[in-house]
């Protein structure tokens, strides 16, 4: 028995070494040659053995191979280096727009104004309703205008410093996709911010001015409140603005089809006048309708782009077919 030359010797196993056995003449021939080789090439960690042959490698025992760095990649370290920067200018630029915010505040204020101004369609008249309860109470509208107009303004920056953060982890492809899908996200931002803005809080607080009026009633706003009414409903808004984004890339990775999205049709329209409840500023019987409505109007659009996409994936399917 100890004469077989086909049964296995008990070697030590060693840190990074993997053992190919012949398990038969062939592959014994073949590790015999290549044992000759590497040895005559001066390679002494294989070693002369007609039962096998010890490569070495940088495989683990369950046949991956690792390394402390990936290779053609960036060391984790690194990584957390090019992380840190990113934190580092997003704070930079926040601070910026809020100094930029701060020393236009006279005209940040009155630009904020027009919803009102158009509702009560005078100036003056917005003037005498804008009132502090405290004395310093204008400070702290102050500070938190500033705050969100830093917010507003560094955004776009942000989101820049965030998409040069995780390009080189993106395949070309990815990249295609990511590339539009951040100037729809960008527009959509932009058009929902303008929607309440220029049509949502006009409409709202023109209502709300009537109907007290009627009643016999004066209006009197608070300034923190108005302010963080108008900024907080125009950047919800924006968001909202988001959701047949979201839609059009779960239908473009084929997490949802356009069918199921309209089986559910009444189900979203009434989650939709639900939102729109919590976020409208009054909840008055205009300003929800609106809302609703464009959010399911949403919902109607992004199941439009979603059948062209769909489309144009059997157009593919089809004509790869054809060529095969």
């Amino acid at each position: 028995m100890a004469d077989n030359p086909n049964n296995d010797e008990q070697v030590p196993e060693r840190e990074g070494v993997v053992r190919a056995h012949g398990t038969d003449e062939g592959e014994g021939q073949a590790a015999s040659e290549l044992g000759s080789g590497a040895r005559a090439a001066g390679d002494a960690s294989v070693p002369d053995s007609d039962a096998g042959l010890d490569v070495p490698c940088d495989w683990d025992d369950e046949g991956y191979e690792w390394d402390d760095e990936v290779e053609d990649g960036m060391p984790f370290l690194e990584h957390l280096e090019e992380f840190r920067w990113t934190v580092g200018r997003s704070i930079v630029a926040f601070l910026i727009g809020v100094i930029i915010v701060g020393c236009l505040m006279p005209h940040v204020g009155a630009f904020l104004q027009l919803p009102l101004i158009q509702a009560y369609g005078s100036a003056e008249m917005v003037g005498e309703k804008l009132i502090t309860y405290k004395p310093m109470g204008v400070f702290s509208v102050f500070i938190q205008i500033a705050l969100l107009g830093g917010l507003v303004l560094s955004m776009p920056f942000v989101l820049y410093f965030l998409a040069c953060f995780i390009a080189p982890g993106l395949t070309e492809r990815e990249r295609k996709v990511v590339r539009p899908a951040c100037a729809a996200a960008f527009l959509l931002f932009l058009a929902g911010v303008a929607v309440a803005f220029y049509a949502i809080l006009p409409l709202t607080l023109a209502f709300s001015v009537r109907f007290n009026q009627v009643m016999g009633f004066q209006v009197l706003l608070a300034a923190s409140e108005y302010y963080s009414m108008v900024v907080w409903f125009s950047l919800a808004t924006g968001a909202i603005f988001q959701f047949p984004l979201i839609i059009v890339i779960l239908i473009f990775i084929q997490v949802l089809t356009t069918e199921k999205l309209k089986a559910i049709r009444r189900a979203v329209f009434v989650g939709a006048m639900v939102f729109a409840a919590l976020l409208t500023p009054g909840g008055d019987f205009l300003s929800l309708p609106l809302t609703t409505g464009i959010l399911y109007a949403l919902y109607e659009l992004a199941i439009l782009v979603g059948c062209r996409i769909e489309k144009k994936r059997r157009d593919t399917e089809r004509a790869q077919l054809d060529e095969a």
